[in-house]
């Protein structure tokens, strides 16, 4: 049986133009259009990297997860709402992001992610413990609230990404450091998370999204598409091919398909809905730091060339830089220091990872390519 995804038009978030095509998403997904009974306890989980304006897309928006919220609601379902920003706490980020107007209206529950629960793995998986929060398993159902945003690291930040969220607090940059520079090792980190959690349903905010070097700081995108699946695996990889970026380049679909998590051909795919005409894009920006070398194993000499040569690496702008010592405080290898007044990053400690990057408030981070990267991407254009 193939995996379902739906993917709906919408080019604003106008509560009237939007609640119709989410209700429809719940059709595509599911029989009678309900994935939630009465008296069910269900945690939303939307993307809240940290207290951001809706229209920086840095956040799943908030009249997504409204209506997202109403319809669960109409259904009889008990509601919370809960993540892990890694700077800040979520309550800051709820009000800053334009989310308590309706958590109020809508009785929901913020849920602060606080305990650890320890979740073991077997033999097959690459990590055999994984601390998550323990209020996510106090839920009958999770839905997985997306934001359509590129990921220095990861290239996309999207349905399966998303889940690093229950993950908590400072625990995240451990996990960076856990996982070095191999891209596929921090995949499996996420997948195993996915795995765990299993949420009820995977839907993705892409009215506005993020291009460039996101997820904090790139270029607000109007993409004007909303997608879900019960298959977040499946999700990502059709939203990987509308905006342009080779599926491959995401490795947790990839990876995903190969632990049997999911399915990432496209032959596996059933897509619903509205129309794709106009896609994939062909203008969507990646993220500078999209790797050349993701399949080429770590000790493989070409990929220690490229990265001393080619990829892209992250670098301090001390005009810009507050010297707030967030980047130094969070950096996972620890290869950032203030030296007389001002951060400097150690390139032979730094794994690439670009916590600084997303972390940074005053986009004081930026991305910088050697030149012969910048060549070659010139001529791959």
């Amino acid at each position: 049986m193939k995996s379902i995804v739906s993917v709906r038009r919408c080019q604003d978030y106008r509560h009237e133009i939007l609640r119709p095509q989410i209700e429809k998403l719940f059709t595509d997904s599911y029989e009678n259009g309900i994935c939630a009974k009465r008296g069910d306890s269900v945690l939303l989980k939307p993307n809240l990297l940290r207290p951001a304006s809706p229209d920086k897309a840095i956040v799943t928006h908030p009249m997504f997860v409204e209506i997202v919220a109403e319809i669960l609601s109409d259904c009889g379902a008990r509601l919370s709402i809960g993540d892990s920003p890694p700077l800040g706490n979520l309550q800051r980020a709820l009000a800053r992001s334009g989310y308590e107007p309706f958590l109020k209206r809508l009785s929901i529950k913020s849920m602060p992610f606080l305990q650890k629960k320890t979740v073991e793995f077997g033999e097959d998986r690459i990590y055999k413990k994984i601390d998550l929060a323990q209020e996510v398993f106090d839920f009958d159902k999770v839905i997985n609230l997306a934001k359509l945003k590129t990921h220095c690291q990861m290239t996309l930040t999207l349905a399966v990404k998303n889940l690093f969220g229950v993950v908590i607090g400072t625990d995240k940059a451990s996990w960076h450091l856990r996982a070095g520079r191999m891209t596929d090792n921090f995949a499996h980190v996420l997948l195993q998370i996915y795995e765990t959690v299993q949420p009820e349903l995977s839907m993705i905010d892409g009215i506005l999204s993020m291009q460039g070097n996101g997820p904090n700081s790139g270029e607000p995108r109007h993409v004007g598409i909303i997608c879900a699946s019960r298959d977040a695996v499946a999700l990502d990889s059709v939203v990987s091919y509308l905006v342009g970026f080779p599926v491959d380049s995401v490795r947790t679909t990839v990876i995903g398909e190969e632990l049997g998590l999911g399915v990432a051909s496209s032959d596996r795919i059933a897509v619903v809905g509205d129309t794709t005409e106009g896609f994939p894009l062909v203008d969507f920006k990646a993220p500078k730091s999209m790797s050349m070398a993701w399949n080429l194993s770590y000790w493989n000499p070409i990929r220690r060339f490229m990265e001393n040569h080619v990829i892209t690496k992250p670098e301090i702008d001390s005009v810009v830089c507050q010297n707030c010592g967030i980047c130094m405080r969070h950096c996972p290898p620890q290869a950032i220091s203030e030296i007389n007044g001002k951060m400097f990053i150690n390139r032979k400690k730094c794994i690439s990872c670009f916590c600084c990057h997303e972390l940074c408030g005053s986009d004081a981070i930026n991305i910088r390519q050697p030149y012969l990267g910048r060549l070659l991407s010139s001529f791959s254009k």
